[in-house]
């Protein structure tokens, strides 16, 4: 998997509870709820952090309703 697609995978399934984002080399996603970020040198381990983070704190994610808008 390339880089654009490894980002979009993360951001797909994570990106509720973490922005996630790649520069120069180096893969980061901070926390929605605080800020506090996880970094790694590559997606794979950038997934392995989240993860870790996550099951040590979960993110509170906003419950939006049902898929097509109503409440």
């Amino acid at each position: 998997m390339n880089d654009t697609d490894a980002l979009a995978d993360l951001r797909h399934h994570w990106g509720g509870a973490y922005k996630i984002g790649w520069r120069a080399g180096r893969w980061r996603a901070a926390r929605r709820d605080d800020g506090s970020m996880v970094s790694a040198d590559t997606a794979a381990g950038l997934l392995e952090q989240i993860r870790a983070d996550y099951a040590a704190r979960p993110v509170p994610r906003e419950d939006n309703g049902p898929w097509w808008g109503a409440s």
